[in-house]
């Protein structure tokens, strides 16, 4: 991974065939301090796990893709999840025949390169169990943690 900083929080990150999409972000953030951001990015890849969050179930419906995909979209927030970044990343993926694919991206390896923007803010943005519901959701600065469910 490259990355270049233009000022202001705003950087441009390049990741190279191989690498794995959604640890480089998470590296990328612990590296540079980033504790609260956004990132969006294209380019191209030949493995992805794709999710969709069953709410009944609690769990994540798996998809894997071992094929050559272009991402058409990648988009998610950078926070925290204790003191380790974390990132909550989107994707919309598209095989040869321009079918798209979306979902939660649980993991991806870049197949020629993917280009990412990540604008950092100050502060920080913790991830935390949302007892209702059993997922994790932004807890914004100052913002109480949610309780646990009453009798338990």
């Amino acid at each position: 991974m490259k990355y270049h900083h233009f000022g202001s929080g705003r950087y441009v990150l390049r990741l190279e065939p191989g690498e794995e999409v959604v640890g480089s972000i998470a590296a990328f953030a612990q590296e540079r301090g980033v504790h609260a951001g956004w990132v969006t990015g294209l380019g191209s890849v030949d493995h992805a796990v794709l999710g969709f969050l069953d709410p009944k179930e609690r769990v994540y419906l798996k998809r894997t893709f071992d094929e050559r995909m272009e991402i058409g979209n990648l988009t998610g927030n950078i926070g925290l999840n204790v003191d380790q970044a974390a990132c909550h990343l989107h994707a919309t993926l598209s095989p040869r025949e321009l079918i798209a694919y979306a979902g939660h991206l649980h993991e991806a390896r870049v197949a020629v390169v993917v280009e990412l923007f990540v604008v950092a803010m100050q502060g920080s943005l913790v991830r935390v169990v949302d007892p209702a519901t059993g997922f994790g959701r932004l807890l914004f600065p100052g913002e109480t943690p949610p309780a646990p469910p009453a009798g338990t």
